[in-house]
């Protein structure tokens, strides 16, 4: 990935990063509050030869070099028994030999003869009492090392010269330090999980990630809506936002195909409540709007939609024709004063594949191919059964809607595969249900659906009311699932 793709996901998964630092530095945070203060002491000791065998500033020398090469090994004397259990008994304290180890240092900066034993404690007054005679210690043990045998005399001696001051300022925790790590540590696992959930989300959220599997850039997209269910006709309002995509929808599939003029076209999705009922429905009357005959087919005869969105009697329909129980002329029902033409799906047949790819459906898309001008068929999805492929071949194309951020890259690859199996003509893709952040929406269209001023938005929203009353279409029923 590029420099700007992860500048691009970590726009998009903002909330996972965001929130990972934002737990970072809570737990940081938590950790100052909750952690042992702890002060920490340092006493300084120096260390010289009192001989070295060698008289006049050569000597001299002789003794410092001598000194500063057992540094070292003075520093590692710290943590012997001989050191520690004399200053444990000394200050009665309730803590092991391996816990003293831990709260003690001793350090010597280079090329110097200098002892530095810092002790932490929770008590500044005692981390400087136990920081003393911890030098104490270590000096008396370090001049019985270096006392020849046979002398009564050390040849090192180690004066305490700068006693522990009481620490008044906390060392541990280290609050800034802390927070600082909390952030960077919040920052990468955000990242961290930011790159595993793009990775492992199959969702189709974006036109790029439709694009990247079609390898072509969707036809349009739809706008989500809360009131969908309720109010599912939105092209009914025309100057609404809503209606405006699927009039750039019209234009592009108008587009599609410039070899031959598009006629007839089957819509379908990939999965049940991808939302080809509303694309189809919503572009039945996008076209009807300008002025063309158009007839709305609900081919879904395991589950037909159709007539919930425009509160039509489905009983007879479709398979009934098919079947050869009722006439054509007497399903085909005119909605909106004529605007448009629907045809309900009808009863549910035994095996709607078979009645799809009858010779008998073949006739009657002849026959609505001479009446109208735009035939539209709502098809069941493409991943659950064939319904669709077996109409699309008898037609001029299908399109494929997929919903945002619900759709998987599989299932569209799926549908694909199919197409290609079965060589079928696919006009393109609409994506549906798509979000827009508030600035999106407040800079492109009102939050109630019209354009511009809020009297103007008030007023399409009365004449989408005043439309849908007189046209008789009812609500769809919340508690069933979009198709």
């Amino acid at each position: 990935m590029s420099f700007a793709e992860y500048v691009t996901l970590l726009q998009r998964r903002w909330r996972i990063w965001v929130g990972m630092v934002l737990v970072g530095l809570l737990a940081a945070g938590g950790y100052n509050v909750l952690a042992d203060k702890r002060y920490t002491a340092v006493a300084t000791s120096f260390v010289t030869v009192t001989e070295t065998g060698t008289a006049g500033p050569s000597g001299i020398f002789q003794g410092s070099q001598f000194a500063v090469q057992r540094m070292s090994s003075y520093s590692a004397l710290s943590s012997s028994p001989q050191v520690l259990d004399p200053v444990i008994d000394k200050f009665a304290l309730d803590v092991p030999l391996r816990r003293m180890r831990e709260m003690v240092d001793v350090s010597s900066p280079a090329d110097s003869v200098l002892l530095e034993v810092s002790v932490m404690d929770s008590e500044p007054q005692r981390a400087a009492a136990l920081a003393d005679e911890t030098s104490r210690q270590l000096g008396v043990l370090i001049e019985q090392l270096e006392t020849p045998r046979g002398r009564a005399a050390s040849l090192v001696r180690v004066t305490l010269t700068q006693p522990a001051d009481v620490p008044v300022a906390v060392s541990s925790p280290r609050i800034w330090l802390n927070l600082l790590l909390g952030l960077v540590g919040g920052a990468a696992a955000g990242l961290v999980l930011a790159l595993l959930r793009h990775h492992l989300d199959r969702r189709l959220k974006t036109a790029e990630d439709v694009r990247a599997i079609a390898k072509v850039a969707p036809l349009g997209s739809t706008l989500y809506s809360r009131s969908a269910k309720r109010q599912p006709l939105v092209a009914l309002d025309h100057r609404s936002a809503a209606a405006e995509r699927y009039r750039s929808i019209r234009t592009a599939l108008r587009l599609a195909d410039v070899d031959r003029e598009l006629r007839h076209l089957v819509v379908s999705s990939p999965m049940a409540g991808d939302g080809k009922t509303s694309v189809a429905s919503n572009l039945a009357v996008s076209w009807a709007q300008i002025g063309v005959r158009v007839c709305l087919v609900d081919a879904g005869l395991r589950r037909p939609m159709v007539p919930q969105f425009f509160g039509l009697d489905g009983t007879a329909g479709l398979s009934d024709v098919l079947v050869g129980d009722v006439e054509l002329d007497d399903v085909l029902t005119p909605w909106n004063g004529g605007e448009l033409t629907i045809l309900p799906a009808g009863s549910l047949p035994p095996d709607p594949a078979a009645l799809l790819d009858s010779s008998a459906m073949k006739h009657l898309v002849a026959e609505l191919r001479g009446r109208f001008d735009i035939v539209i068929y709502d098809s069941e999805p493409m991943v659950a059964v064939n319904d669709a492929a077996v109409l699309a071949r008898q037609v001029d194309g299908l399109v494929l809607v997929v919903r945002a951020g619900s759709t998987t890259r599989d299932q569209l690859a799926t549908c694909l595969d199919l197409v290609g199996e079965a060589r079928l003509t696919l006009l393109g893709t609409v994506q549906s249900g798509v979000r827009l952040d508030r600035r999106a929406r407040s800079s492109y269209y009102a939050p109630d659906g019209g354009w511009g001023r809020p009297e103007l938005s008030e007023r399409s929203d009365a004449t989408t009311r005043a439309t849908t009353d007189r046209s008789g279409a009812v609500a769809v029923d919340e508690s069933a699932p979009t198709s």
